[in-house]
């Protein structure tokens, strides 16, 4: 007879993940053991099996799980805008929010997931091209009096998320500058420099 899953058992898989995310930043994929990782949650190795196969699932999992978490957030954000701007601040600053909030995940998505399997990576990739997509989207429709080629674009969203994905890294919440100012900030010189560029370096 099949093993009936606790009321709790979503709440355990995802607590897991988080737990797992602060020992990977802190000490890499690596270095982390399965039992590292079930003492963080406080249970038994034997325990985590239950809710994970293998250590490898659970980097699979929470780097999954939080990039269609950013995308689906991100798209919220953004829809709830009409100009291509105000798209682009919401969508900064929800980034900029959530690398802030959760600054150990995000340091598990841009350095672990060098980690996964290729049918691993094929999927997370899917994933991460809904975020970089959108970005291209709103990107483009800051300069509707040029149709950029893709690679321009494209180069500018990687530009963008240059100025965003590290910010965890250096950024102290305990600092002058706030989360909206810093969005802001990011977005101002951004929009400002996309805005100005001359149409021949756009196509």
């Amino acid at each position: 007879m099949a093993r009936t899953r606790a009321l709790d058992y979503e709440d355990r898989k995802k607590d897991i993940l988080k737990a797992a995310a602060v020992l990977f930043a802190r000490k890499g994929y690596s270095e982390t053991l399965l039992e590292d990782i079930a003492e963080q949650c406080g249970m038994k190795k034997s325990s985590l099996y239950h809710y994970h196969r293998s250590k490898h699932a659970i980097l699979h999992s929470l780097i999954s799980w939080k990039i269609e978490d950013l995308a689906w957030k991100v798209e919220a954000a953004v829809e709830q805008e009409q100009s291509a701007e105000k798209k682009l601040r919401a969508f900064t600053q929800t980034l900029v929010s959530e690398y802030i909030r959760v600054p150990e995940e995000v340091t598990v998505l841009l350095t672990q997931m060098r980690y996964l399997n290729r049918p691993a990576m094929r999927s997370v990739i899917v994933i991460q091209e809904r975020i970089i997509n959108r970005a291209v989207i709103l990107i483009q429709a800051l300069r509707p009096d040029v149709e950029m080629t893709r690679k321009k674009v494209t180069a500018l969203a990687m530009m963008y998320f240059g100025m965003t994905n590290w910010i965890h890294v250096w950024y102290k919440p305990s600092g002058s500058i706030k989360p909206a100012d810093l969005s802001a900030l990011i977005v101002d010189t951004f929009v400002n420099g996309v805005q100005n560029l001359p149409v021949e370096q756009l196509n």
